[in-house]
């Protein structure tokens, strides 16, 4: 059995996501922030489920900046305020999925690895890097990151030249059999679309939509995922 869709599952989530990212966090009462740069100004403000009152109060204060993000993370197929505009905000995406694993259904050993390619692990204070390589190559990567008894897992991400192969199955579940080495008991991550199907292949279950907002016309800087790009191998 797994949790059901909380703040304090929300705020866990924001948590080890900003970790893997290396952003600031803040953690003030129902709103959860992340600065994505420190000389940037580019903040991301995160709510869950919040009262119509609430979420216009935070909008205000992120329609401000053209650089500042407003992620709404609600119950499925919640109506978020119309979920097309909200305080003068554009809505930028709905593809995304909360998703959430029971760690006991997942295996505790270490995949084997794909004929002609090797691994390497990096661990961080908190967090750690999982990358597939052929030869010279990075070919696929992932991130996890363990806050209290929960693994967060992000930026999976296979490169173009590898895709197809399986290499995002075991990047995940090489990422999982690390989150063992700790006491953990339910894994959280954000698919897109098209990673919510390899997600529930592999025992994942739908939490909740997640909804980005941000200041119209304000296209260039946004990133089309919360956890699928790896901006170092994306190219």
């Amino acid at each position: 059995m797994t949790s059901e869709l909380s703040d304090s599952l929300v705020q866990t989530w924001v948590t080890g996501w900003a970790r893997t990212h290396g952003y600031e966090v803040r953690h003030e009462g129902a709103v959860h922030s992340a600065l994505m740069g420190s000389d940037s100004g580019e903040w991301e403000y995160v709510v869950f489920d919040p009262e119509e009152t609430e979420l216009r109060k935070v909008a205000a204060a992120v329609a401000k900046s053209p650089e500042r993000l407003l992620t709404v993370i609600a119950e499925p197929d919640a109506d978020i305020m119309g979920t097309q505009e909200v305080n003068g905000l554009e809505l930028i995406s709905d593809e995304e999925k909360l998703m959430v694993v029971n760690m006991e259904t997942q295996d505790v050993e270490d995949p084997i690895t794909p004929e002609t390619y090797t691994t390497s692990r990096e661990d961080f204070e908190g967090w750690t890097l999982f990358t597939v390589h052929q030869g010279e190559n990075v070919a696929a990567r992932g991130r996890m990151a363990v806050v209290d008894d929960y693994s967060i897992l992000d930026r999976i991400y296979t490169s173009p030249d590898y895709r197809r192969q399986g290499l995002g199955t075991f990047v995940t579940r090489a990422l999982l059999a690390i989150a063992h080495e700790h006491d953990v008991s339910e894994g959280l991550l954000v698919a897109n679309a098209e990673g919510q199907e390899l997600y529930e292949y592999l025992g994942w279950t739908h939490l909740g939509d997640v909804h980005v907002f941000g200041a119209p016309g304000a296209t260039d800087r946004r990133r089309p995922s919360h956890s699928q790009i790896d901006e170092e191998i994306s190219q």
